[in-house]
């Protein structure tokens, strides 16, 4: 196994293979099989589910009674908009993206590996690097132009 990943030019990959096939790609039941509420247990599953979600719904009551009571009469009850106005003071800035040159492109083809595979577009990193001076400047065009608009 080591050999295999030494000799490996996606280690990564090679490991996470190893390791599914170490592990018989067999996946461990997480989920809750039983569950105790009001002294009773309960294995079947929507019960359980309910239980969960009854609990999580009456802290949502339980919290806004309680900030209720807490408030005089005289005091204003703080609603959810408030509170995102008060998180929203500054607005964000606006989002601007520089744009390429020639010269950025031909350096992003130079890295690209070479290699013959290609993506749905069909176009190998090898055929990008053979013809980058050709398609440098139309390329860096369209980029340009699909930030601008």
């Amino acid at each position: 196994m080591t050999k295999k990943i030494q000799k490996s030019s996606n280690k990564c990959k090679t490991s996470w293979d190893i390791i599914k096939k170490l592990s018989n790609n067999q996946h461990s039941q997480t989920g809750i099989q039983e569950l105790m509420t009001d002294s009773k247990h309960t294995k079947d599953q929507q019960d359980i589910a309910d239980a969960f979600n009854n609990y999580f719904t009456s802290i949502i009551d339980k919290i806004s009674q309680n900030n209720v009571n807490n408030k005089t009469n005289n005091e204003k009850i703080p609603t959810f908009h408030y509170y995102l106005e008060l998180n929203y003071v500054h607005p964000p800035s606006s989002l601007v993206i520089k744009t390429f040159s020639t010269k950025e492109i031909t350096s992003i083809i130079k890295a690209l590996k070479t290699k013959n595979s290609h993506g749905f577009d069909e176009i190998s990193t090898k055929l990008l690097k053979i013809s980058a001076t050709s398609i440098c400047s139309p390329l860096t065009y369209i980029c340009n132009k699909s930030i601008s608009s």
